[in-house]
């Protein structure tokens, strides 16, 4: 399973079910003792469950949705301004994410490489089927890029008249 499934590993699988064109994983947290994100101490109390769904990316081109039950957890230290805590699986998915972070990065390359329109139908083929809004979000989210520091600057008085021109190397 961590082979083929690397970002599934060290979550219990619970079933694999087939329904149509959709493969449905049924997967759960270990149960492992959680920190708690506002201060760091470690919880193994209980709160309640919940289920997340995440899309992930397609297997045997049919398209694939992880149904993962995750626990609430009590931070225990008075200190801390939470009381509860959800647990986090950041190799999986980020915080609040409805994509596991291996579709969000393919999303994104094909978002980069072809666009909204023509991203949207790439998509299709791949069993991940978005639109074309969210390919251009998926753009305007990503950092700008470094620009770097230039290696010369200059400064032209013969051309400039009254104001300095300045130039980059």
């Amino acid at each position: 399973m961590a082979v083929l499934f690397p970002h599934l590993d060290g979550l219990r699988i619970d079933g694999v079910d087939s329904v149509g064109v959709r493969v449905r994983i049924d997967a759960k947290t270990s149960g492992e003792p959680a920190a708690c994100p506002g201060c760091g101490t470690l919880s193994r109390r209980v709160h309640s469950r919940y289920r997340r769904r995440l899309s992930d990316t397609a297997i045997t081109g049919r398209e694939v949705v992880i149904r993962l039950r995750v626990r609430r957890l009590f931070c225990d230290n008075s200190d801390c301004g939470r009381g509860t805590f959800a647990e986090q699986v950041p190799l999986l998915a980020a915080r609040y994410a409805r994509r596991t972070a291996i579709l969000q990065r393919l999303l994104c390359a094909v978002a980069l490489a072809l666009g909204g329109r023509p991203g949207a139908r790439m998509t299709r083929h791949l069993a991940a089927t978005v639109s074309r809004m969210t390919l251009l979000r998926q753009i305007r989210a990503l950092p700008d890029p470094d620009r770097g520091t230039p290696r010369v600057i200059g400064v032209d008085l013969s051309r400039a008249g009254d104001y300095p021109v300045v130039l980059h190397g």
